[in-house]
């Protein structure tokens, strides 16, 4: 479905709650020339699977596709903000990716989205964050430390050396292998807390998490613990 015009405001902004619980929506074209999705858009819009943004897009406002059926989601670079919310309680979302190295993404814009184990944000971490969210950006980054600058990479990689326990149990819980894979590629666990990790992940009946765990075994033979 590509958005007609009568929902657009001046030529540029959809209209608040445009779409809002609309159940027969399952993909969303936004046309060249919008700059602005206005709030609640989109909200609750659990069918839509897919959303096609244009380069012209300046922000997406709060809530706008919130409690929405969208699975992955691709910013275009261009884009300022991502509001408070934005993609707030999608059940779906499973992989994001924020090029934008000046876009600003505000508190929760993809909070309690319980799916979410991958993407890349170029920003690293947002402008405002706490220790939840600080968690979140980390294990995202986990996925693709490739893609970061090197201060990114300084942040993540003390975050893990400092709260492991926590990030290990962020990974079972999820049974991320996506980020476990970051992790054990960049050598960060304790070569002496591996053994502990391979057992809880055969306990879970986690077979790819604990051949990742045996390779960063095998890798770190030797290597003793990290300075903090």
């Amino acid at each position: 479905m590509i958005v007609s015009e009568d929902k657009i405001t001046d030529g540029i902004r959809i209209t608040e709650g445009a779409y809002a619980q609309d159940e027969n929506i399952d993909e969303v074209i936004v046309p060249e020339g919008v700059e602005d999705i206005g709030e609640v858009a989109f909200f609750g819009c659990m069918n839509l699977r897919s959303v096609i943004l244009p380069k012209s897009l300046k922000i997406i406002r709060e809530e706008a596709f919130g409690e929405s059926g969208i699975e992955k989601v691709f910013i275009p670079e261009g884009v300022k903000t991502i509001a408070e919310k934005a993609f707030f309680s999608c059940p779906n979302l499973k992989y994001i990716e924020i090029p934008g190295e000046n876009t600003v993404i505000e508190t929760d814009a993809f909070g309690d989205c319980r799916k979410l184990l991958e993407g890349f944000v170029a920003r690293g971490y947002p402008e405002k964050y706490n220790p939840p969210e600080e968690l979140f950006y980390t294990l995202l980054w986990c996925t693709c430390p490739e893609k970061h600058t090197a201060e990114t990479c300084e942040h993540a990689e003390r975050y893990i050396r400092t709260n492991e326990e926590l990030i290990m149990e962020r990974i079972f819980k999820l049974n991320n292998a996506a980020a476990l894979s970051g992790v054990s590629k960049r050598k960060l666990l304790r070569q002496e807390n591996i053994s502990r990790y391979v057992t809880m992940a055969n306990e879970n009946n986690s077979t790819e998490l604990v051949a990742l765990l045996l390779a960063a075994s095998d890798n770190r033979s030797g290597v003793g613990e990290f300075e903090l």
